[in-house]
């Protein structure tokens, strides 16, 4: 028998939204729950193919991420720290360079897209780390640093992702960057225009603003050939070079709503990549190569991460594993990179499945060896018989 459409769409808001969240007491990221129910989906039932309603919300999710990401960025930390940070980025390009001009050599793809295969296993997802600390039992300084290193390497991988696909044609490339710095120059008339004309006016409206801001960014610049973290990202940025957001009694609040903002609709980002991941790409070939990369480019990552620990962060050192396995996660950037290397690059399924693989073991595997904040306890006492 089959279900309505109104069925269908209650049964998909109460699973995605609540079976996630349930599973986080064994360890399992909720993006992995909803990404592999979207697959599930697909294999078993066969709904919301080509659905828009679940592609907008998906975008939705997507931005609203990267949004938040962005917002993250404080200028003044990462040039306070710019000696660590610019050594452990440098380090981090040349591996990224390396593990492309391996892959090129020994498989029939160039280098272009070997180069964001190694962009995809070498870049952390910044937005799913950052929204993973609040579990952890960390301290803020450590904290403090695993936000820094994550947030340079994405800056550095963003413009590298950039570059790579705005590359192939001189005249694609001066049309994209002219457009991207377009965006960047007017997004601040936009922002001063919003905080002097309409926000006096229109009381809790900010994140509104930032949300559809983002959006209309993301989509820009996935028209200019790359991606819609690349928008989301940059108005996150500019967002918080204004003090009105980050500098006065609402500060707090304005990052928790954006927070809570992509946390409602995330899930829908990552079980759109479950249903648009076709079955027959997860094969025992790309299962090896997953393999493979988890064996391989996991403790490269890790070794890099804590050499530099070890030659500019000695005092931290006994901290090392708590500051470098959060970083390891590249679930939301490995996905992207896989859509990429799909849909642009065509390469071969059996590396789009390894790098899927990849990037779901990298995401799942630190966890079991980082402690979690207690489970929140609720008063059931004062609750009336």
């Amino acid at each position: 028998m089959s279900l309505s459409t109104e069925i269908q769409y209650f049964i998909l808001f109460t699973v995605l939204l609540i079976l996630p969240k349930a599973l986080l007491r064994y360890k399992i990221p909720s993006a992995l729950t909803a990404l592999a129910l979207g697959f599930a989906t697909t294999v078993a039932l066969g709904w919301f193919q080509d659905d828009q309603l679940l592609l907008m919300l998906s975008r939705l999710g997507i931005t609203s991420l990267f949004l938040f990401a962005g917002m993250e960025v404080e200028l003044e930390e990462l040039r306070d720290d710019a000696k660590v940070l610019l050594s452990h980025v440098a380090k981090v390009v040349a591996l990224i360079f390396i593990i492309a001009y391996v892959t090129h050599r020994i498989t029939d793809i160039s280098y272009r897209p070997a180069l964001v295969l190694a962009l995809g296993l070498m870049t952390p997802s910044t937005g799913f780390i950052l929204n993973s600390l609040k579990s952890l039992d960390i301290s803020q300084e450590q904290e403090r640093w695993i936000r820094s290193k994550a947030i340079a390497k994405e800056l550095v991988a963003i413009a590298l992702l950039f570059f790579v696909l705005q590359t192939e044609s001189i005249e694609g490339f001066a049309i994209s960057t002219s457009s991207l710095i377009a965006m960047i120059l007017l997004l601040p008339v936009a922002f001063r225009f919003f905080l002097k004309i309409i926000a006096p006016f229109a009381p809790d409206s900010e994140v509104t603003f930032l949300v559809l801001i983002a959006l209309l960014c993301g989509v820009i610049t996935t028209k200019l050939g790359t991606y819609y973290l690349v928008g989301a990202f940059i108005v996150g940025m500019t967002a918080a070079r204004f003090r009105h957001f980050i500098e006065n009694e609402n500060s707090h609040k304005m990052l928790y709503s954006v927070s809570f903002f992509f946390s409602f609709f995330v899930p829908f980002y990552f079980y759109k990549a479950g249903l648009t991941f076709p079955a027959e790409i997860l094969t025992w070939k790309g299962f090896s190569i997953g393999v493979l990369f988890l064996a391989v480019i996991l403790p490269l990552r890790y070794f890099s991460i804590t050499s530099s620990i070890w030659l500019f962060l000695r005092e931290s050192w006994k901290d090392k594993v708590s500051i470098a396995i959060p970083q390891l996660p590249t679930l939301i950037f490995g996905l992207v990179i896989a859509t990429i290397l799909r849909e642009k690059f065509s390469v071969p399924e059996y590396l789009v499945s390894g790098l899927i693989i990849y990037t779901i073991g990298s995401s799942v595997v630190p966890w079991f060896f980082l402690r979690s904040l207690p489970p929140e306890s609720y008063d059931t006492s004062l609750v009336q018989k």
